[in-house]
């Protein structure tokens, strides 16, 4: 489920699916145990004291009567058209398949604090041992073809991402009984139930009556939403599910999603009230805020530098080089002056996560002379000549224009450069030669993704990976559920061998048009719809 949250690559507001625990208590989560088996009233992928965000929010207006919570059109701009397709989930690209989401249920979903919701599951058994999860369907669910949702299907769905490469840690998905699947895995993480909540559950009887094509346009699923039309380029549109199993959700009558390629034309359509959310930064936050529209803020991802480090003829090889170049940034400096008061200074990853965030963490506090005295050290009393490569997609070109007049200013003569997609890939999943990456940190619903995905065997491979970061991170990996100690030691030891060099981590600011209320927004760890908790005022309709 690992979804940016940096503000530089987020061009829509992404929509997920709903996120509740059982019937119809909107928040209630499964609760965390140690133990090597949990129970089926149990969740291990992380405890719920972890990933805890800061979160800030203006006042709403609560109704008087749940009625007044009932009615009206969603209506919500999208910066690019979605993908496709949106009914066969294990082919859908990411925009495509958030979008689908709002038909297409999971069996969890995975929410703020790293807390697993149950969805089509009601509950689940993890055998760490046995490299089992055991998902309890819920009973009396139908998808809106009015065929039925039971382990068949679910196996079925499995088996498609198995098929697909998608569930490349799955080994097998067998049937217990006519509600209950088990998931093999070929070994046990803590990110293995975080991973499961990423599969979306169709309906095996539409597919079978019209086939792969007809599926791949039509999303059928047991969400609170019915597909209804995709106009390409243009909208998509969905209609109450009058049926849904969640009594009295959702609450909306539909939402339709509408495409607004011009960023000046989707804001402006915000501030008529044409749409009813939108996600902001800099100065667009900024005169969003002054215009006084309710908003959420919510602490982001973290930009980094990730120096040539395991390039034995790179400067950067030496440890003292990297502090030299963490001392040459004004953090202070970047987050007040770049950030439009959405930018934090960053001295460690993930800083702004209460359980991640290592207590007491200074970091190095800028300090010019201490540079050019570890350079000194180091054996570079005039510096050097080095390159910062950056992808403008993932990191604003200002950001890496203001760290190279800084390097310059301790003698390290830094060239920015922000080559094409292309070229950027090429570095990011190669090598790079006495140079740095520019790169974002995004946040996960497990922070212990983090780990393998940026600094495992394909990407970033002039970064060096010492023997205690990989005992760290395996450390971290195999304990039954997220453990925030132990995320603590990984970012520690991120930090010892400067494996990156973090620098200032993004305030995350999504406003409301006034009325409109996106409740999921103020629970989620990223930017999602959850689509049968929101809901207009009678003016907003």
């Amino acid at each position: 489920m690992k979804k940016l949250l940096l503000s530089t690559i987020v061009i829509i507001v992404s929509l997920l699916l709903v996120l509740t625990g059982c019937g119809s208590d909107e928040t209630t989560p499964v609760t965390s145990t140690t133990t090597t088996k949990t129970t089926a009233t149990t969740q291990t992928t992380t405890s719920t004291a972890s990933q805890t965000t800061a979160t800030t929010t203006t006042a709403t207006t609560t109704p008087s009567n749940s009625e007044d919570m009932y009615g009206g059109i969603y209506h919500y701009g999208l910066s690019v058209a979605p993908g496709t397709p949106l009914g066969y989930p294990v082919e859908s690209a990411p925009d495509a398949g958030l979008i689908a989401g709002l038909a297409l249920e999971r069996l969890l979903l995975v929410g703020d604090g790293g807390i697993a919701y149950p969805r089509l599951a009601e509950s689940w058994d993890i055998d760490v041992a046995g490299n089992t999860m055991t998902f309890h369907l819920r009973q009396g669910v139908k998808f809106t073809d009015g065929s039925d949702l039971n382990a068949e299907v679910v196996k079925w769905n499995l088996d498609l991402y198995m098929e697909a490469g998608k569930a490349t840690n799955w080994s097998a998905v067998d049937i217990v009984d006519d509600h209950t699947v088990k998931v093999t895995v070929k070994g046990y993480q803590n990110t293995a139930l975080s991973g499961a909540s990423g599969y979306m559950i169709a309906s095996k009887a539409a597919f079978d009556k019209h086939g792969i094509d007809w599926a791949r346009e039509n999303p059928v699923g047991t969400g609170p939403f019915i597909f209804v039309e995709h106009e390409r380029g243009s909208r998509v549109y969905f209609e109450k599910n009058p049926d849904y199993w969640e009594a009295g959700k959702p609450y909306l009558d539909g939402v339709e999603f509408v495409v607004i390629t011009d960023p000046t034309v989707r804001s402006l359509a915000f501030k008529r009230g044409d749409t009813d959310g939108m996600l902001a930064s800099g100065l667009d936050a900024q005169e969003l805020l002054e215009l006084g529209f309710p908003y959420v803020q919510r602490t982001g991802g973290t930009y980094v530098l990730i120096p040539d480090s395991a390039n034995p003829d790179s400067p950067m090889s030496d440890l003292k080089v990297r502090q030299a170049i963490s001392y040459a940034i004004d953090r202070e400096s970047l987050a007040t002056n770049l950030g439009f008061g959405f930018l934090r200074p960053a001295y460690q990853l993930y800083p702004g996560f209460e359980a991640t965030a290592i207590p007491g963490f200074q970091g190095e506090q800028f300090n010019p002379e201490k540079a050019k005295q570890l350079l000194t050290e180091a054996g570079y009393p005039d510096g050097f000549q080095t390159t910062i490569h950056a992808f403008t997609r993932v990191v604003k070109n200002e950001y890496i224009l203001a760290i190279a007049a800084m390097l310059d200013e301790v003698g390290i003569q830094t060239t920015p450069d922000f080559p094409e997609a292309g070229k950027y890939t090429e570095y990011r999943f190669g090598s790079w030669q006495n140079a740095m990456m520019g790169h974002g940190f995004a946040q996960w619903d497990n922070f212990n993704s983090a780990w393998d995905f940026y600094f495992g065997p394909t990407q970033f491979k002039s970064a060096i990976r010492p023997a205690e970061y990989i005992a760290a991170k395996d450390a971290s990996l195999a304990a039954p559920e997220s453990d925030p100690v132990l995320v603590q030691k990984v970012i520690q030891t991120l930090h010892d061998y400067q494996m990156l060099i973090p620098y200032v981590e993004e305030v995350i600011t999504y406003f409301e048009r006034p009325g409109a209320h996106d409740e999921g927004a103020k629970m989620a760890p990223q930017t999602q719809f959850w689509s049968h908790l929101a809901w207009l005022e009678p003016d907003a309709r």
